[in-house]
């Protein structure tokens, strides 16, 4: 019995300290099933928190551009902030920042290779150094911004681990980056027709061929487009330029966790598969560690939790690679300074031609060459003619008064007078002593026996059979020369009304007219037959300025030089432009270039219905429409100018519907002419690499000729373009034969 009792005792122990053993393995199985359960939920938090730091930083860690400076030029390819005036740029558009390097490059790559860099590859340099650096500033922010952070943790502290305390992960320190996805497809795209040597005729680039082909992959989302690939050298157009850097963020996927393996692999950007070379690249892939912020005596998790996430954009179709504040400078000749007087859109030569004018008389009773006409309104003293303000000239000397000769014009100088509008001297003001003859001027002819005015003027003039006397002297008493490309008053004349003006010249001194040289802006003449001319209006040509249309006789040729030129860099601003422009001309034809102004093909945000599109328009409108071509656009070219113009258009003048039109100045048959008119338009394109957003200039000239130059036989060669600060001048050859013209009469300039 006492063994039995003893065997039941030890049974009962056993069975005690198994209960005991089973529920200390029961204890630790449920503390071990909550560590690990626990620790899966911080896991999934840490995950969660990586995941959304990579949604968030791809638009949302930012770098302002400055007001001014290289950087300034990528503010079209920028994200807009309410409140500032420039934009900003981050991981989703950092590769359009190098879309625009990677054009700069290749056009100044092109300027070079035909011999024409004056400044394109030190500005290739400067824009990749701009981009690169916002590249080293955006890094820089993804490192320090404590906005990361706060992305993690706004998504990691919603996870379920409530059993180690609310909130209670924490970011371990500042993220960390890996560089994945190496030679795949960035988020930028680029056509063939973006190649500055693309050819419209047989549809290629020897660039895009040779070079840009080997840089550029498919992407499932968008099979229409060839985009860039990212983390790869290479990307240059020559071994002396510096490669500009993109980063793989392909259309149409999204972000997602990597494994730990993946990122430490490829977390050197000079080690691993498809090394590269960049001293500070963009980083696509990232990683915030996270540690339990509760303490052990509450039962926390004290280790540490790591995640790897990639960025990608989402967007299935990405961005073109272009310049969207891009654009292309016309100048339409350029504005002489002013001579001699007006008033309105009256040219003081026609109007002295046709409105009387009176002479004032000097104390010993001689004539002096001193006009006032109402051309001069408003006349001093509030006079309302001309003579009752010589009246007020005359009552002030004998009063004592200072007499005001400030509407007086001076042409003959005398002792101390000065050409021009004003230029009477005080001295020879006081000897003014009224009006010579008591009638006016007849401005036609000085041959009136009855009058005196006439007589007394005739005196200042040359004899002349037909006794057309009066318009070299009212031409030199206001300081007038007929053969500038501005009319007295300022306004910018072409070439077509200097001829007219020569003529009434030519007429008034009784001599027959012949052609000369004389050169200006381009301006449209119309085709039609004109009216009769009559004060004030002398004008002949349409004084808005040039329509660049090839439909126009002064408008760009059509598939000539300048014509596709326009055509390949417009493809640089926006490669969709042929989507809502039925052609170029629809384009070229949008507005005038002014005569001695400017315009700009540029793209507008205000065009196509609001949607945006690119447009033509004159200086003012353009800077009105677009502010931010008032900092760019003095921006000089950065390639040669060519000595030649790079093309010529040229039209007849027909003497019956242009220029010798029966009733001009009430004559008949006004004008005597000799020889064939003819006007050639110049056009000379410089090309410029796109630094600063200027894409080229176009200077645009127009020149009278003996004869009709024919660009189709390469006579451009005889032509040579001086370019100046304020104005392109012509030089014509002095001997050209025009064999080639049947129409010629004789030899001369053309």
């Amino acid at each position: 019995m006492v063994r039995l009792r003893t065997q039941r005792a030890a049974s009962l122990v056993m069975v005690v300290a198994l209960i005991v053993v089973i529920t200390i393995i029961a204890v630790v199985a449920v503390q071990l099933i909550t560590l690990f359960g626990g620790g899966q939920q911080v896991q999934r938090a840490t995950d969660s928190g990586n995941l959304s730091v990579a949604r968030s930083a791809l638009v949302n860690i930012q770098v302002p551009l400055p007001g001014s400076g290289d950087q300034l030029q990528f503010d079209g390819v920028s994200d807009k902030v309410a409140g500032s005036p420039h934009g900003v740029i981050n991981l989703r558009n950092i590769n359009r920042v190098m879309g625009e390097a990677l054009l700069v490059n290749l056009n100044a790559y092109a300027i070079n290779q035909a011999g024409l860099d004056a400044g394109a590859n030190t500005h290739a340099a400067q824009i990749n150094t701009a981009a690169n650096n916002i590249c080293t500033a955006l890094k820089g922010a993804l490192t320090t911004s404590p906005q990361m952070q706060a992305y993690f943790s706004s998504t990691s502290n919603k996870q379920p681990t409530t059993q180690y305390g609310a909130n209670n992960l924490s970011p371990a320190n500042r993220p960390t980056f890996s560089y994945l996805n190496r030679k795949t497809a960035s988020n930028v795209w680029v056509v063939p027709q973006q190649m500055p040597d693309f050819n419209f005729t047989t549809n290629s680039s020897t660039i895009y061929n040779n070079k840009v082909a080997g840089w550029v992959t498919d992407v499932s989302s968008d099979s229409s487009h060839k985009y860039i690939k990212g983390y790869m050298d290479g990307i240059s157009p020559a071994s002396n330029y510096q490669d500009v850097h993109f980063m793989p963020l392909k259309p149409g996927d999204r972000p997602h966790l990597v494994s730990q393996g993946e990122f430490n692999q490829f977390q050197n950007p000079s080690s691993g598969p498809d090394s590269f070379s960049w001293a500070s690249p963009a980083p696509n892939t990232l990683s915030i560690a996270a540690t339990d912020k509760t303490n052990a005596n509450e039962g926390g998790y004290t280790g540490g939790f790591n995640a790897f996430a990639i960025v990608e954009p989402i967007d299935p179709v990405g961005f073109s690679t272009i310049l969207p504040h891009g654009f292309i400078r016309i100048l339409n000749g350029a504005a002489s300074p002013t001579t001699g007087v007006a008033a309105g859109a009256s040219d003081v030569f026609v109007y002295v031609m046709n409105n009387p004018q009176f002479y004032v008389t000097s104390t010993s009773g001689t004539a002096l060459p001193y006009f006032v006409g109402t051309n001069d309104t408003p006349l001093p003293y509030g006079s309302a003619t001309p003579a009752d303000y010589v009246n007020h000239i005359v009552a002030d000397i004998a009063s004592g008064t200072t007499p005001d000769c400030s509407a007086l014009s001076v042409g003959y100088t005398l002792a101390g007078d000065s050409l021009g509008l004003g230029g009477v001297s005080q001295a020879n003001c006081q000897s003014i002593a009224g009006i010579g003859g008591g009638s006016p001027i007849n401005n036609i002819t000085l041959d009136q026996a009855g009058s005196t005015s006439n007589n007394d003027m005739a005196s200042y003039n040359h004899s002349d059979s037909r006794g057309l006397w009066a318009r070299p002297v009212l031409e030199a008493a206001y300081n007038i020369s007929p053969a500038t490309p501005t009319g007295s008053n300022g306004q910018s004349v072409n070439v077509a009304d200097i001829l007219n003006l020569q003529m009434l010249s030519a007429r008034a001194t009784g001599d027959d007219f012949h052609a000369g040289t004389y050169q200006s802006g381009i301006a449209n003449l119309p085709a039609t037959p004109r009216g009769a001319l009559s004060s004030p209006n002398f004008k002949v040509a349409d004084q808005r300025g040039a329509l660049l249309g090839s439909n126009n006789p002064e408008g760009l040729k059509l598939n000539g030089t300048m014509y596709n030129f326009v055509r390949q860099r417009m493809y640089q601003i926006d490669p969709n432009w042929t989507t809502y422009s039925a052609n170029l001309d629809a384009i070229l034809n949008q507005d005038y270039v002014p005569m001695g102004g400017r315009a700009y093909i540029y793209f507008s945000q205000n065009a196509n219905g609001g949607r945006g599109g690119i447009v033509l328009k004159n200086e003012t409108n353009a800077l009105a429409d677009a502010p931010w071509l008032s900092n760019f656009v003095g921006q000089p070219v950065d390639a040669k100018s060519p000595v030649n113009p790079t093309e010529v258009r040229q039209q007849p003048v027909p003497n019956d519907s242009q220029v010798d039109v029966s009733g001009d100045w009430d004559y008949p048959h006004p004008y005597d002419i000799e020889g064939q008119v003819c006007i050639m338009d110049w056009y000379s394109f410089t090309p410029s690499s796109g630094f600063n957003n200027l894409l080229g200039q176009i200077d645009l000239g127009a020149v009278t000729t003996n004869c009709c130059a024919d660009g189709s036989n390469n006579v451009t060669t005889s032509f040579t373009v001086n370019y100046g600060a304020t104005s392109d001048t012509l030089n014509l050859s002095a001997g050209c034969s025009c064999t080639n013209d049947p129409s010629c009469t004789y030899g001369g300039p053309c």
